[in-house]
């Protein structure tokens, strides 16, 4: 097991960041292999057997607990939570399964052309990772509603941290997301929901 091991915090190769599949065996699978350097499928990881799923790299651990949601950046816990008419909809810290992970980079490509009018052109191309982006997406029937959630937490190169969440509800709900660090309310964000529309918000960690 690697994430929640203090000790692994670095990227094994020339990439701020590699994912890391925990599974509850003790085993993992990381995007690349912390000794050999062995490049590993995305689509190879054993879903049912995922305890953690994050990334490790730039000396930190950002991961995901899947029993309940909660990320863990660094030595800090965030949970999130929809409250609406007195009622609170926990999106995470529940007994779920959030084992349907998604992971991404953004880069960007700059070309450098050459050439004169009327003769082949020749160039350089630049690539570059803009940022590392792992989380999840889950259902979740809660009081009356049909919640669909997803969470994903954005490691830009040159930016701050944040979260992108994305909620829809079968149902109005003229409510607010809550979220936590490590258990104290830090922020409250007013989010009404029409019923089969998606609301997205960006969150900067703090």
């Amino acid at each position: 097991m690697i994430l929640s091991q203090k000790q692994y915090t670095r990227s094994p190769v020339q990439q701020a960041y590699v994912w890391v599949a925990d599974y509850y065996d003790g085993t993992y699978l990381s995007e690349y292999d912390l000794q050999t350097q062995r490049v590993s499928n995305f689509y190879d990881i054993q879903k049912e057997k995922l305890v953690y799923f994050g990334v490790i790299g730039q000396g930190s651990q950002v991961y995901y607990n899947v029993a309940n949601g909660v990320f863990h950046i660094n030595m800090d816990r965030y949970s999130i939570a929809y409250e609406c008419e007195g009622h609170e909809y926990p999106l995470t810290g529940r007994t779920f399964v959030y084992n349907d992970i998604i992971q991404y980079k953004k880069g960007s490509s700059e070309a450098s052309m050459r050439g004169l009018a009327g003769r082949e052109s020749s160039g350089t191309f630049r690539n570059a990772i803009e940022s590392f982006n792992f989380g999840y997406k889950k259902t979740m029937d809660l009081h009356d509603a049909n919640i669909n959630f997803q969470c994903v937490c954005s490691l830009p190169m040159n930016q701050s941290a944040f979260f992108q969440m994305k909620i829809t509800s079968n149902m109005d709900l003229p409510g607010q997301l809550v979220i936590r660090k490590n258990g104290l309310i830090i922020d409250r964000i007013t989010a009404p929901l029409k019923a089969n529309h998606a609301g997205m918000i960006n969150w900067d960690l703090r």
